[in-house]
């Protein structure tokens, strides 16, 4: 991991043309993240990092000299067979390099299966840009390691997600009530004895005078 850190460092400082296209780059990027997470009411500071992280992925695959020749023939015809591999210099690089976007971009839209069908789409369009106007080399090897990362990135987002919310549900479920006859709830023995009940005012009866009229042999009330 340390020689994968000095790798990366090395590789800025060396190409000044990549940290400008880096800082530029995150912070249009970061911007336009921040716009779609008040849209779409996503994470705010995830969505930012995913946006950053975006920048980093672009800035140092195709930040390269530009020949002036495009090719819109088939430009997959150029690009170079592979499959996923980390024993070739570099590779480690291409596996780390999506996985920041990966994990960021699901702890921002809570999407894993969107985030990692996007990553595996910029790996696809990095490489055919690449290609078509002869930024570095079309390898399929490269595809193959940014893919993987990025979608390995997702499903580790996505499970952070899940034990998050477990813990949170965990703390908002309230304590079970105590039953009769479980350790820990007092006896009859135990409980005080009720206070007797006093009433708050004192009832008067009342007492409905009747009187009674004489009407002819019978007497109504």
């Amino acid at each position: 991991m340390h020689e994968l850190y000095r790798d990366g460092y090395d590789y800025l400082t060396s190409r000044p043309d990549v940290t400008a296209a880096l800082l530029v780059g995150g912070l249009v990027l970061g911007a336009l993240a921040l716009l779609a997470a008040h849209l779409f009411r996503w994470g705010k500071t995830a969505s930012v990092l995913a946006g950053v992280s975006l920048a980093l992925a672009l800035s140092v695959t195709l930040v390269r000299p530009f020949w002036g020749d495009v090719r819109l023939g088939d430009p997959m015809r150029v690009c170079v067979p592979g499959v996923f591999s980390l024993a070739a210099g570099g590779a480690l690089l291409n596996f780390v390099m999506l996985m920041p976007l990966g994990l960021f971009g699901v702890l921002a839209t809570k999407r894993p299966l969107l985030v990692a069908i996007g990553c595996v789409s910029v790996s696809a369009g990095i490489e055919i840009t690449q290609a078509v106007f002869e930024l570095g080399v079309c390898d399929g090897q490269d595809f193959m390691n940014n893919s993987v990362g990025g979608v390995l990135a997702a499903v580790a987002g996505w499970l952070l997600l899940l034990v998050s919310g477990r813990n949170r549900r965990h703390r908002r479920q309230p304590e079970p009530v105590a039953r009769l006859g479980h350790p820990g709830f007092p006896s009859w023995s135990e409980w005080p004895a009720p206070a007797p009940a006093t009433p708050d005012r004192e009832t008067v009866p009342l007492h409905r005078e009747q009187r009674t009229v004489p009407i002819g042999s019978w007497h109504r009330r």
